[in-house]
């Protein structure tokens, strides 16, 4: 097998975590690159916390990061099934062909019994490891546990020697002897654990690399000791950097969203989040930040993946949303920003208007839940004033432009950007005003503020009526 095939198998018992939506996209690059397939792997063989809602949850975030896999449970593919649930009897014919290949025993240890016993290894200042006395059990002693209702697990026989790793990201990994016990392959109920599992999985699914997280370097000592029993070649191993806060303690709740569907509901593009992630632990090898993810693909290489953990730096994923919210198209950044304009009164406007709205406020804007609070000027409703824009709008020259603005709209539509100007330049013609004269008073009584965007536009989006309305209001002295 030549070609590159990777996977990524979330266990569905949450949302999708900012360090898995990374190692998916790792995965994704690395595929892509190198022109090879990608395998979604649901493990969900902790029955007791696995749920189709939290798989559903996964699979709509991977899809909203515009991941796609080319083999998974929704799509199919020559090496399934992709859920674990469904492989429980190939797990059994790999767990038999280890017992009776003298690799693995029966235990009978309770779990209290195991509890208990390594308390006292703990409080002896020894490793907990297992202390192995199930392991030369005779066929009549096993039948008598049998007998007393115990149900064995299948514990993995470990022997006493070191083990190296060559990993493509940390280089030789030395797992010196006796780092392990005998463990658990099979559980009392039949289902596998997650080492077991997953070099079997990886094995027939023909996985060529397994790029993951650091954390998971101690399972990779069991899984190498596994593929070894099993007498089976092993993937190529790539653990990537972990994903560190401000403080390099592990990125928590403590520190906000950690989730990609906190991300999303926040107001998060996923260009931005997408765009961030992948310069967490890697590097295209420039001083490139802003990067598409085609560029990303082509860049992509495991050699420039870092060591050192990567710091989660939310106000540089803030610049960069913004960025993405500015400089894309403004339809592609509108079907994200409805459910915010939806918190408005503005919920049931056309998408047409909503569209001119967004193009006038989105300069502004960090993250889409932002929104509600720059388009208020735009709800109807009369504005708040600001301190400078109230001073305005109490001086006697400002109340004659304002009459003259309210009285000619009643003769005027302004309905486009066009007729707007015209009617601009009816009220200064009008009054001998011009410039920061004539429209800041009405800038003033139409936003409550002296800042903003093209005066014209602002009048096109409120229309003849709230225009009106506002100026009215501000002249007639209730500001």
């Amino acid at each position: 097998m030549n070609s590159v095939r990777v996977r990524f198998a979330p266990s569905p018992t949450g949302s999708l975590h900012v360090g898995g939506a990374r190692t998916a996209l790792f995965n994704w690059f690395f595929s892509r690159q190198k022109r090879g397939s990608f395998v979604l792997r649901i493990e969900d063989t902790d029955v007791a916390r696995s749920s189709a809602e939290a798989e559903s949850g996964v699979l709509s975030d991977l899809r909203w990061l515009g991941i796609e896999w080319d083999e998974g449970p929704d799509r199919g593919g020559s090496h399934g099934p992709y859920r674990q649930s469904e492989r429980k009897g190939i797990y059994d014919d790999f767990g038999l062909r280890l017992l009776r290949a003298g690799k693995a025993y029966k235990c009978y240890c309770l779990p209290e019994e195991l509890e208990r016993r390594r308390q006292e290894l703990l409080a002896l200042g020894r490793s907990p490891h297992y202390d192995g006395r199930c392991r030369n059990l005779s066929q009549d002693e096993c039948a008598g546990l049998e007998r007393e209702g115990r149900k064995p697990s299948l514990r993995f026989l470990v022997e006493e020697k070191g083990i190296l790793l060559s990993d493509i990201v940390r280089g030789e990994v030395q797992f010196p002897s006796g780092m392990v016990g005998d463990f658990i392959i099979l559980r009392p109920d039949g289902m596998p654990t997650y080492n077991f599992s997953c070099v079997i999985d990886d094995h027939l699914m023909e996985i060529s690399h397994v790029l993951r997280a650091e954390e998971h370097l101690p399972n990779t000592l069991r899984q190498l000791m596994l593929y070894e029993g099993l007498e089976m070649k092993p993937p190529r191993f790539a653990h990537l950097s972990l994903i560190l806060n401000r403080h390099r303690a592990k990125l928590s709740k403590r520190d906000g969203a950690v989730s990609v569907s906190e991300f999303r509901e926040l107001g998060y593009l996923p260009e931005a989040v997408v765009n961030y992630l992948s310069l967490l632990g890697w590097s295209p090898g420039d001083d490139r930040e802003l990067m598409s993810v085609q560029e990303t693909v082509e860049a992509f290489s495991l050699e420039r993946a870092t060591r050192a953990g990567a710091i989660f730096d939310r106000d540089k994923l803030d610049w960069m949303n913004g960025h993405y919210i500015r400089t894309l198209d403004v339809d592609h950044v509108l079907r994200p920003s409805l459910p915010f304009f939806r918190k408005t009164s503005l919920g049931n406007a056309d998408e047409g208007k909503l569209r001119k709205i967004l193009s006038v406020v989105r300069g502004g804007l960090v993250k889409l839940d932002d929104l509600p609070h720059h388009v208020s000027m735009f709800e109807e409703k009369l504005p708040e004033y600001e301190p400078d824009a109230r001073r305005l709008l109490e001086e006697p020259s400002s109340a004659e432009v304002l009459s003259a603005a309210a009285r000619l709209l009643e003769e005027t539509d302004v309905s486009s950007q066009e007729s707007a100007r015209a009617w601009l330049d009816a009220v200064g013609r009008e009054t001998g005003r011009k410039g920061r004269e004539l429209l800041m008073p009405i800038r003033a009584a139409l936003t409550g503020s002296l800042h903003g965007r093209e005066l014209p536009l602002i009048i096109e989006i409120l229309g003849s009526r709230d225009c009106r309305m506002r100026l009215e209001h501000a002249s007639g002295g209730k500001t």
